[in-house]
This record gives C-alpha cells, structure tokens and sequence, in this order.
C-alpha cells in the first residue's frame, strides 16, 4: 500500500517504492545534518518561522537578542557553525556594516546567512563574501533557507581561502611582494 507521501520510481517497468516521506518533511534534506545556528533578530515572528523551519531540519538553534548575546553564545559554544543576522531588526545593513565585518573575520569559520526585506531577492552567490555567505530576503521560504544551509558552508570555503592568501601577502615583505608582482607580469 502506498500512502499519499510515498515516491515510486518506476525502473524497467518495474514500480519502486521509495522510503516514505513525512508531510512536513517533503522538502528535508537535512537529515541528521549537524546544523548549530544562532538566530540574531528581535523580531518575535522571524523568530518563530526560522525555529519551525530550521527546527524541521533538526538543527540546533539559539536565539539572541543583540550583538553582546552572540558575542557570548559564540564564545561559549565553539560548535556552532551557522549565524544568521536579521538586519531588519538593527536599523538595515549600513548601521551594522563594521560590525558584521568585524564577526565576520572575528568568526570566518562560521557560515553567515544575512536576512533582510530589504534584499530584491535571495542571493547564493559569492560577491558579498565580505559580509556573508548568503543573503536571504524576508519572508524566508523553506525551500530558500534548505538552499541556504547547502550554499553557505561551500561559499564559506571560498571566504576562508581569500582570509588565507590575504594573510599570506600581508605577512610578506614588501620588497619580496613588489618582486613577485614584478616577475609575474614578465
């Protein structure tokens, strides 16, 4: 018997059924996923979606209020590995700009998602990295933030290696940088 939640395959003519998935869980993918997130916001309905969504996904989540808590919340647990920014509730991105730079190098191991209405469109792509991993726009969808949670650990690489070869040229002389600029345009 299958039920209306069932997948089948059907392969050479031969129906398969596919293991059986929740209502709510059509769209997880995240089983067993060891997603530890921090939810910065003050917004009380974000709070409760982002909970039931990310909750779904059995992800561990803490909320904070302000900029301090995170601090804490990030200090005191060094497994968290996501940190989502509501920009709605601090004033928009340019009163939060030097902060969020200043977590983001602090923190560049940990995968950031900023959330905003203020963004035209979600954006999983690399051009803001400075800031974050994944800009998500209000109201957040189940299937965006999934995207998100994939995307933002892959572009986060992406952000630790540009940290590591900035490094690498700040801590070389400047006679030996201006050599090998030299020599590679030869």
């Amino acid at each position: 018997m299958i039920n209306a939640f069932a997948r089948v395959m059907v392969y050479q003519s031969h129906a398969i059924v596919l293991p059986t998935v929740k209502e709510n869980d059509m769209f997880s993918i995240f089983d067993g996923f060891d997603a530890n997130c921090c939810l910065l916001t003050t917004s009380c309905t974000l709070t409760s979606s982002m909970l039931t969504m990310l909750e779904n996904d059995d992800a561990q989540v803490k909320v904070c209020g302000s900029y301090g808590s995170l601090k804490a919340a990030l200090s005191d647990d060094t497994t968290i590995n996501y940190i989502f920014i509501d920009l709605d509730s601090f004033d928009g991105i340019a009163a939060q700009f030097d902060t969020i730079k200043k977590l983001r190098e602090t923190h560049a191991d940990k995968s950031v998602v900023l959330l905003s209405s203020d963004f035209a469109m979600n954006e999983y792509g690399t051009h803001r990295l400075m800031l974050a991993d994944v800009s998500l726009r209000l109201p957040v969808t189940m299937s965006s933030l999934e995207i998100a949670l994939m995307q933002a650990p892959v572009n986060n690489k992406t952000w630790c290696h540009r940290m590591a070869a900035t490094q690498d040229v700040a801590a070389t002389p400047a006679p030996v940088r201006q050599f090998q600029h030299e020599s590679s345009a030869a």
